[in-house]
């Protein structure tokens, strides 16, 4: 039998890869400041974006293997699955994660057009793969919302601009 992990909120999995907690609708990883952990096999109950420079060879999607490059996004959202499947092995990772709560765009636009974003779907079977600006450009982003989540931690009102 497969050992899944249940992503249910965007905090699970930040506690796997022993990651700060710092909002409980989302969470913003950085890879490069976690000691090595190992693979996750991941049920996700939550909207996420992986931003690597390189990811693990064999990661699977749904049913079939993910074509991944370097320098790239996956994205998922809930009732996926996706990871590779603990072997033992603990890895390091050079990137960013975000991953968010379906409850953070209750009610908004966003909400009602995230299925127009086809590479959140099981359809798209590659990562998006960015240029050197873009990568610059993406991760800059992730780091100033997550230094705005550090700073005002416990002010979920601050967190408009995710939406």
């Amino acid at each position: 039998m497969r050992n899944i992990l249940k992503v249910e909120t965007p905090n699970d999995y930040a506690r796997f890869v022993d990651a700060p907690v710092l909002h409980p609708l989302i969470s913003i990883i950085h890879y490069d400041e976690l000691a090595p952990f190992r693979h996750s096999l991941n049920n996700y109950g939550v909207y996420g974006l992986f931003i690597q420079r390189q990811f693990p060879h064999n990661l699977s999607y749904g049913i079939r293997r993910l074509q991944v490059s370097d320098g790239s996004i996956i994205a998922v959202e809930p009732g996926q699955i996706g990871g590779l499947e603990d072997n033992g092995e603990r890895i390091s990772l050079c990137g960013w994660v975000l991953l968010w709560s379906p409850e953070l765009l209750h009610g908004s636009e966003l909400e009602r057009q995230i299925d127009r974003y086809q590479f959140f779907s099981y359809f798209f079977d590659g990562s998006l793969r960015m240029e050197p600006d873009e990568w610059l450009c993406i991760t800059q982003l992730v780091a100033q919302m997550r230094q705005e989540l550090q700073t005002h931690e416990d002010s979920p009102e601050k967190c408009c601009w995710l939406i």
